[in-house]
């Protein structure tokens, strides 16, 4: 009796254990399970690519993953269960996008049960899993021992269609387009063939073949038993028929696909389809009403959780009809607010970079902020928001011309407006007859400038313009020629101070002005003069990279290359008392002063016909054109 008590309640304690190791597991693989229909729900629209599950779902692959843990930490005996934990975590791992941790589980899997019978399955999720990691040769090594070891798992075609997403991804779109076609051929089923039809012709018009694309399409059944397939291929066709601008045609399929009950879970884009086509053909108040519908019910105090994905996307198109079609700013501006919170994060930062800009513009026009300086200034300003910021290419074009008709406007402003004004007139309004005028324009009231020179070379004729940067240039060049082929550095000294002279307000001015005064430094060994050059250097332009990264430097080794030599100097005055010495010393002194005769501000150089630094500051006029 003693013994049978002691069995009855090893039993129930046994039964107990096991059932809670079935109970968590079970919890986990219902878990498993929402959140995988959720998550193919989610990706309806793209069933061939594995998107990022929402927040709300990756929590729910989060809970699988920890039920399973719990299940191999502690259920440990109840190792010839372990498997079903392995690969159920992997595959949570293998949607949440964890790639890493689903590898490293299959591996656990593969290598503790061989004998398992998720082994087949677990080396198809490997190179699932490889290929989304970006090592594609180790998913294709994986995918030629699937076909070879376990052929019957390809009776769908679904391993070998892998290496088509490998061909894809390296960028081999003509083997991926061979591989699909041979699997067309082989296809048993409808379904797989609308599938394999579907590939092809996104690919296609990845590769920007629409009208192979279109012919596929066109001539690809409907199936009333496969009204998700029938959607997609409907929909490759429209948007085929947008890109290539056959919008009637457009317009007719989105009209009939609205009357396939079928259909009825996609009206919402059908519609927004629609209206972009609407758009495209200039009907914009037909868009608005559209656009309007499928926006009326939403909450504006909680637009994120109100929103799908196309109803974000039409609070921004239509936000975009008012702006640049209708020239309704306080709608455009309720839109873009109503946008700027969906949940379509493209739409949304978008929005508020437009609705910051529209208050930018109010600003600008209303003239109360000092900082945007005179009204030209101004008038620049909001023809560069309207296109750069609002995309509004005609408006900044008229505010562009406007501008080059205010007596007010000094030449830059001007010059500048021209110039941007023909650019958006070739670019943005595809008018090259304006564009080229404007060119013309330019070069005939502002010529000896560099936005002339670029016109010449916009109309494609010979560059004739020579501009101040040019001349700057070419002295530059001729100073190079002096210290390099003449082998002459008190003329290259010279030669790159009267750049510097010369053009004072162009950037290669720093340039020159250090380059003299390293040569007076480094090859004449004039210190003072280099004192003075690199002083100058500083005083003339502070932010430099000329005098921050190098003058600043010098001029301290040079200061103390003066005390050091007075100091010398000093030295010999003290301990040389005889009247010869005092005698020689004069004489070098004077030697010594000699040397500085060039560019000390007192003299000038020995060519008669140069002149000195300082008297070149005094010159007026900025030199040769």
């Amino acid at each position: 009796m003693y013994r049978f008590s002691i069995w009855i309640l090893l039993s129930v304690l046994l039964l107990i254990s096991c059932s809670a190791y079935l109970n968590t597991f079970y919890n986990a693989e219902i878990a498993f399970k929402e959140a995988n229909e959720a998550h193919k729900k989610q990706m309806r629209d793209s069933p061939d690519s594995l998107l990022a599950p929402s927040a709300e779902i990756a929590a729910k692959y989060e809970k699988v993953i920890e039920k399973s843990i719990k299940v191999l930490e502690t259920f440990n005996k109840k190792k010839k269960w372990h498997d079903d934990a392995l690969f159920l975590m992997a595959r949570a791992y293998y949607y949440k996008k964890d790639m890493t941790k689903a590898i490293r589980r299959l591996n656990e899997l593969q290598q503790n049960f061989p004998s398992s019978p998720f082994i087949p399955q677990s080396y198809l999720y490997m190179a699932k899993a490889y290929i989304e990691d970006g090592n594609l040769n180790k998913a294709e090594e994986i995918i030629e021992m699937i076909l070879q070891k376990y052929p019957a798992m390809d009776a769908k075609q679904e391993v070998s269609l892998l290496l088509v997403d490998i061909a894809i991804k390296r960028g081999g779109s003509s083997q991926a387009i061979l591989l699909l076609e041979k699997a067309y051929k082989s296809a048993k089923t409808e379904t797989k063939r609308m599938e394999l039809i579907l590939k092809l012709a996104e690919l296609y018009i990845e590769m920007k073949q629409y009208s192979k694309a279109i012919l596929l399409l066109e001539k690809t059944p409907r199936i009333k038993d496969l009204p998700e397939q029938s959607y997609r291929i409907d929909r490759a066709l429209l948007d085929c028929y947008m890109e290539i601008d056959s919008l009637q045609k457009a317009l007719t399929l989105s009209d009939a696909m609205k009357s396939k009950k079928s259909y009825e879970n996609h009206k919402e884009e059908i519609l927004f389809k629609k209206a972009m086509v609407l758009s495209r053909l200039g009907r914009y108040d037909e868009a608005i009403d559209i656009l309007r519908d499928l926006t009326i019910n939403i909450d504006s105090s909680n637009v994120a959780s109100d929103t799908s994905q196309i109803r974000a996307r039409a609070l921004y198109e239509l936000a975009l009809l008012y702006q640049k079609k209708k020239n309704d700013m306080e709608n455009a501006d309720k839109y873009f607010s109503l946008s700027s919170r969906s949940i379509d994060t493209l739409s949304r930062e978008i929005s508020k970079k437009r609705i910051s800009a529209l208050e930018r513009l109010n600003k600008l026009r209303e003239g109360k902020d000092s900082l945007d300086g005179p009204l030209v200034s101004r008038k620049y300003k909001i023809a560069e928001l309207f296109k750069y910021e609002l995309d509004v290419p005609d408006s900044a074009y008229y505010h562009y011309l406007e501008l080059t008709k205010d007596s007010t406007a000094d030449s830059e402003f001007v010059s500048r407006a021209i110039s941007a004004a023909a650019f958006v007139a070739r670019d943005e309004l595809k008018d090259t007859l304006r564009a080229d005028s404007l060119f013309k324009l330019l070069i005939s009231r502002f010529p000896a400038t560099e936005l002339a020179k670029d016109a010449q070379k916009q109309l494609g004729v010979k560059v004739t313009i020579k501009t101040r940067q040019d001349s700057a240039y070419e002295a530059f060049c001729r100073a190079e020629d002096l210290l390099y082929k003449n082998g002459d550095v008190k003329g290259a000294v010279q030669a790159y101070y009267n750049v510097y002279r010369n053009y004072p307000d162009l950037p290669i001015a720093p340039k020159s002005l250090f380059v003299a005064a390293w040569l007076s430094d480094d090859k004449l060994e004039k210190n003072k003069t280099a004192k003075m050059l690199y002083e100058r250097i500083c005083e003339k332009y502070p932010e430099s990279e000329y005098c921050k990264e190098q003058a600043e430097q010098k001029i301290q080794i040079v200061e103390d290359t003066l005390k050091a030599l007075e100091a010398r100097r000093k030295n010999e005055e003290t301990f040389q008392k005889r009247p010869k010495a005092k005698k020689n010393k004069a004489v070098n002194d004077s030697l010594e002063q000699k040397k500085e005769d060039v560019f000390d501000g007192k003299e000038k150089m020995e060519d008669q016909d140069s002149l000195s630094m300082d008297e070149a500051e005094g010159e007026s006029g900025k030199g040769e054109n």
